[in-house]
């Protein structure tokens, strides 16, 4: 049982880093060839040795026209090991600029598409409102002169066309469409839907990559969110606020021993927010074979997707907020959890977080006032859009997505191929999920529903299987993960707490 899988960065040597390492090498070689030619070169005047040449002087001359020649022969092969090394800085340069470049020209062209269907709308406007407005009046009308008459069901019984079965198809094939497409609709997400707002605004194409402004006109996934945030604040809707926390009892028993593995870390993320009205932050104490204390801190998913902010911590306003940069609710549950806990300063920290919960552990990870209390040595994302966050090298890091998970790509960008950051991608099977262990309890009636949805590729459920699944195959990423950071897979389990907290209304 498998599953196929791609993994960036984490250690894992690129094409431009090999030809950097061989650089490198080369140039040790060359130093120490030039150190070897200096030593020779002083050694040609040693006293003792030119004292000899005095009583045999035909091979004295021998013997100085062999040194001629090493060292001229020595030259050579210095110069063209500077031409090879030159070759090869040359060659990695290049090959980082043609990936940037074909990375710009594509965004580039996304960005025009944008701005010229942006003016086109503009511009259509005139005829496009009343147009819609009639063809959109007399489709509702009909709609409702169908349903409340019958005669829907006589179109079902003659021709055997179910409009409202049809419309829900259609809806259904397009959530498919665009999670099955996930990387083009990240694409779409980051460069075209920006430019379609500076067009329709009638502002010039160039101030989409212009350096200043951002803040009167979209130019990216992260400002497109600030500029949905900003018009959906005036509707009172993912209307930030303070939040209220307290101990709690936890949604799921406490654990008597540390994670075992990638996969029961990840099962315990799951149970923070799974069948909750409002997710939970949970905090594990483990004290390793060393006496070392460390904590793992598991943050909640979304569990609540209404646009009005209620007491619940773990909406769709937080979704949002979030991915606009903003400071959120959880990330305060988060550290008042930890200060409750009493973490001190010193003590490694992992974050774990699936979807919402990643994009708060990513936030957090990536703020500079927030590891200036807490020594985050450790983070897990699964299924969440950071890419965006300038997560700190010295943070080990570990994402798993599912190829055709759209969530992942909402910030439009691939994470970083770092030594620090490694992102696992997992091709969303479920043939092949069906198959995983963990979900060996479940009736076929009970996997067909679970992935039937459109979007089930995010569902915790399936992440679970692909996880489990690579872990049973042996895939390094997980295996380097562990064994880097095996401090918080061993030891004893000292205590557990679990926090809950709600939205202070104002």
């Amino acid at each position: 049982m498998t599953v196929d899988s791609t993994t960036r960065g984490g250690g894992r040597i690129t094409v431009d880093e090999r030809a950097d390492g061989s650089g490198d090498a080369l140039q040790t070689v060359m130093s120490d060839i030039g150190e070897l030619s200096m030593e020779a070169s002083i050694a040609d005047f040693d006293l003792a040795t030119l004292l000899t040449q005095v009583p045999a002087p035909i091979t004295a001359l021998n013997l100085d026209a062999c040194r001629a020649r090493f060292h001229r022969q020595l030259a050579v092969v210095l110069i063209e090991l500077e031409a090879t090394l030159l070759g090869v800085r040359t060659a990695a340069f290049a090959y980082r600029q043609a990936e940037k470049g074909i990375s710009e020209v594509f965004g580039g062209l996304l960005d025009a598409l944008g701005w010229a269907t942006g003016r086109a709308i503009a511009m259509s406007l005139p005829v496009l409102i009343p147009v819609t407005l009639v063809i959109g009046g007399q489709v509702i009308a009909v709609t409702k002169i169908l349903d409340a008459t019958g005669l829907d069901d006589l179109i079902v019984k003659h021709f055997g066309i179910d409009l409202g079965k049809t419309k829900a198809q259609a809806k259904e094939a397009l959530i498919t469409l665009v999670f099955e497409n996930s990387d083009v609709s990240g694409a779409l997400i980051e460069h075209v839907l920006p430019g379609i707002v500076v067009g329709f605004m009638g502002l010039p194409p160039g101030m989409l990559d212009s350096p200043v402004g951002h803040a009167f006109w979209p130019h990216d996934s992260q400002s497109m969110t600030v500029w949905v945030l900003a018009g959906a604040n005036r509707f009172g809707l993912l209307l930030p606020s303070d939040v209220e926390v307290w101990k709690a009892k936890g949604l799921t028993p406490p654990h008597t021993e540390p994670p075992r593995d990638v996969e029961d870390l990840y099962i315990r993320e799951a149970n923070c927010h799974r069948g909750a009205d409002s997710g939970q932050v949970r905090i594990e104490e483990i004290v390793g074979p060393d006496g070392t204390t460390r904590y793992i801190v598991y943050v909640p998913a979304t569990t609540d997707w209404s646009p009005k902010s209620g007491d619940n911590t773990t909406d769709l306003t937080t979704n949002v907020q979030g991915m606009a940069g903003n400071d959120t609710v959880m990330r305060e549950m988060v550290r008042q959890a930890i200060a409750d806990a009493g973490i001190g300063r010193d003590a490694e920290v992992m974050l774990v977080g699936y979807s919402q919960g990643g994009i708060t552990a990513g936030s957090l990870a990536a703020d500079q006032a927030f590891l200036d209390d807490v020594n985050v040595t450790a983070l897990m994302t699964v299924g969440a859009p950071v890419s965006d966050f300038p997560i700190d090298s010295g943070i080990d890091v570990l994402s798993i997505e599912h190829e055709q998970d759209l969530v992942p790509d909402l910030d439009g960008g691939e994470n970083p191929a770092s030594a620090n950051w490694s992102t696992i991608t997992v091709d969303y099977d479920p043939d092949e999920l069906r198959k995983a262990p963990g979900l060996a309890n479940k009736t076929d009636a009970e996997l067909d529903e679970m992935f039937a949805s459109a979007g089930a590729a995010h569902s915790s459920s399936a992440y679970a299987a692909s996880i489990g699944l690579l872990l049973r195959a042996g895939h390094p990423g997980l295996e380097r993960f562990t064994a880097k950071n095996s401090g918080f897979f061993t030891g004893d389990l000292a205590k557990t707490r679990d926090y809950q907290g709600k939205r202070k209304r104002t």
